[in-house]
Protein backbone atom coordinates (compact mmCIF):
# COMPACT_ATOMS: atom_id res chain seq x y z
CA UNK A 1 0.00 0.00 0.00
CA UNK A 2 1.51 3.46 -1.00
CA UNK A 3 0.81 6.27 0.55
CA UNK A 4 -0.12 9.79 -1.76
CA UNK A 5 1.81 13.08 -1.06
CA UNK A 6 -1.00 14.48 0.67
CA UNK A 7 -0.98 11.47 3.26
CA UNK A 8 2.80 11.58 3.97
CA UNK A 9 2.07 15.05 4.25
CA UNK A 10 -0.81 15.09 6.72
CA UNK A 11 1.38 11.94 8.93
CA UNK A 12 4.14 14.02 9.18
CA UNK A 13 2.09 16.68 10.34
CA UNK A 14 0.13 14.55 13.19
CA UNK A 15 3.55 13.31 14.30
CA UNK A 16 5.10 16.99 14.48
CA UNK A 17 2.55 17.98 16.09
CA UNK A 18 1.93 15.13 18.90
CA UNK A 19 5.55 15.48 19.61
CA UNK A 20 5.61 19.45 20.44
CA UNK A 21 1.88 19.02 22.42
CA UNK A 22 3.07 15.49 24.73
CA UNK A 23 6.01 15.69 27.27
CA UNK A 24 8.37 12.59 26.82
CA UNK A 25 8.06 10.24 29.76
CA UNK A 26 11.45 10.23 30.43
CA UNK A 27 11.35 14.28 30.74
CA UNK A 28 8.94 13.31 33.86
CA UNK A 29 11.30 11.09 35.21
CA UNK A 30 14.27 13.14 34.82
CA UNK A 31 12.03 15.92 37.22
CA UNK A 32 11.46 13.58 39.79
CA UNK A 33 14.71 12.54 40.24
CA UNK A 34 15.62 16.36 40.11
CA UNK A 35 12.57 17.19 42.04
CA UNK A 36 12.62 20.43 39.94
CA UNK A 37 9.39 20.16 38.37
CA UNK A 38 8.82 23.29 35.70
CA UNK A 39 5.34 21.54 35.16
CA UNK A 40 2.48 20.75 36.92
CA UNK A 41 1.57 17.40 37.03
CA UNK A 42 -1.66 16.14 36.97
CA UNK A 43 -3.07 12.07 37.99
CA UNK A 44 -6.66 12.54 36.08
CA UNK A 45 -7.55 8.88 37.77
CA UNK A 46 -9.78 8.63 40.34
CA UNK A 47 -9.64 10.47 43.78
CA UNK A 48 -9.48 6.18 45.68
CA UNK A 49 -7.11 5.52 42.67
CA UNK A 50 -4.85 8.57 43.66
CA UNK A 51 -4.71 7.89 47.67
CA UNK A 52 -3.54 4.12 46.83
CA UNK A 53 -0.48 6.11 45.05
CA UNK A 54 0.62 8.41 42.86
CA UNK A 55 3.66 9.64 41.45
CA UNK A 56 5.29 12.55 44.22
CA UNK A 57 4.49 16.12 43.39
CA UNK A 58 1.53 15.07 41.22
CA UNK A 59 -1.98 16.80 41.76
CA UNK A 60 -5.11 14.39 42.36
CA UNK A 61 -6.98 16.02 39.02
CA UNK A 62 -10.04 13.25 38.35
CA UNK A 63 -11.58 13.86 34.87
CA UNK A 64 -14.81 14.80 35.52
CA UNK A 65 -13.67 17.64 37.96
CA UNK A 66 -11.10 19.17 35.02
CA UNK A 67 -13.64 21.59 34.00
CA UNK A 68 -13.64 23.18 37.33
CA UNK A 69 -9.95 22.57 38.32
CA UNK A 70 -8.75 24.18 34.84
CA UNK A 71 -9.86 27.83 36.20
CA UNK A 72 -7.55 27.39 39.12
CA UNK A 73 -4.53 26.01 37.31
CA UNK A 74 -1.24 28.42 36.84
CA UNK A 75 -1.30 29.96 32.78
CA UNK A 76 2.11 30.27 32.71
CA UNK A 77 3.07 26.62 33.43
CA UNK A 78 2.73 23.63 31.21
CA UNK A 79 0.11 20.52 31.85
CA UNK A 80 1.32 17.42 31.80
CA UNK A 81 -1.49 14.88 33.03
CA UNK A 82 -1.39 10.90 33.47
CA UNK A 83 -3.19 8.30 34.27
CA UNK A 84 -2.51 4.34 34.04
CA UNK A 85 0.30 3.48 32.27
CA UNK A 86 1.13 -0.24 31.13
CA UNK A 87 4.48 -0.16 30.65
Amino acid sequence: MAFTPDEIRANRDYFAHKLRAEKQRNDVLHALEEGEFNFVLLDTRGRESFAGGHIPGALCAPMEELPKLAAILPKDKEIVTYCWGHD
